[in-house]
């Protein structure tokens, strides 16, 4: 279910941060974001009520992320890697959508921020794959 980023391979790798996110931090070669800005800046204020933000974020797009996941694992052909900021929700439940969608799909382990290091004060570097 989850893989390290070491580990990753030929898999597709698929960011579901927000676009905004997926720009600051590109990690990952693909950006199906589940929310928009606006409701992770509402998933910030409240945390308690996080996972519901998500959910309907989930549901009002799943449209747009279902094809995009489909078309991304080339018909269910190749397996995905799903990524966001900690791999707590949101990768979590876009994973669980692709496997009712029947993808091979794995999370990635400790989530996207986890490989973003301060070099020095004031400048960030990413390591990505």
């Amino acid at each position: 279910m989850y893989i390290k980023l070491e580990n990753i391979k030929d898999e597709v790798t698929i960011d579901v941060r927000s676009k905004e996110e997926f720009e600051k931090m590109p990690l990952f070669k693909y950006n199906i974001p589940v929310i928009d800005e606006k409701e992770h800046r509402l998933l910030k204020k409240y945390i308690m009520i996080a996972f519901p933000i998500i959910l309907i974020g989930l549901i009002k797009n799943r449209r747009i992320i279902r094809e995009d996941l489909l078309r991304l694992s080339n018909n269910k052909e190749k397996t995905i890697v799903i990524g966001c900021s900690q791999g707590r929700l949101r990768s979590p439940i876009v994973a669980f959508y692709s496997r009712c969608l029947g993808i091979d799909t794995k999370i990635l382990e400790g989530g996207i921020k986890q490989y973003y290091k301060p070099v020095e004060k004031g400048i960030k570097k990413w390591f990505s794959i």
